[in-house]
């Protein structure tokens, strides 16, 4: 098996977006996957309430359902602030065999560095700050 080098990983973010681990600067949405990041066309945001994910449809996470191997943590960046992902969501991804944690996209990215540099099969979905 070959060697397709280290994994892509989050080095800062801005209040719009994020640069990579190989000094990529990104201006929306991503997905971190088996060491390679996406460009995610994430679904508006809810304007009120406490989800922001509360009314998007499962077609946002198909690329899940295509890779392998599967993941078996993703980690979601909601954001500047904690928000919870809902119960739909969860369900998702727990029928195709992955667990799901959430926190601020500040911390979600940062965790997500330590546990890929460790060799831990784990995804990110990340939403800028703003």
């Amino acid at each position: 098996m070959f060697d397709r080098g280290p994994n892509v990983g989050i080095e800062v973010i801005m209040k719009k977006g994020f640069v990579l681990s190989n000094n990529v600067k990104v201006d929306q949405p991503l997905i971190l996957l088996n060491g390679s990041a996406f460009l995610w066309n994430a679904p508006p945001r809810a304007q009120s309430g406490y989800s922001p994910m509360k009314d998007w449809d499962l077609g946002a996470f198909k690329i899940f359902e295509l890779v392998s191997p599967r993941p078996e943590l993703i980690m979601f960046g909601t954001g500047k602030d904690f928000a919870p992902v809902p119960e739909h969501i969860r369900q998702y991804f727990f029928k195709l065999g992955v667990q799901v944690d959430q926190m601020n996209s500040k911390h979600a990215a940062a965790t997500y560095n330590i546990l890929a540099e460790e060799g831990r099969r784990v995804a990110l979905a990340l939403l800028p700050l703003n």
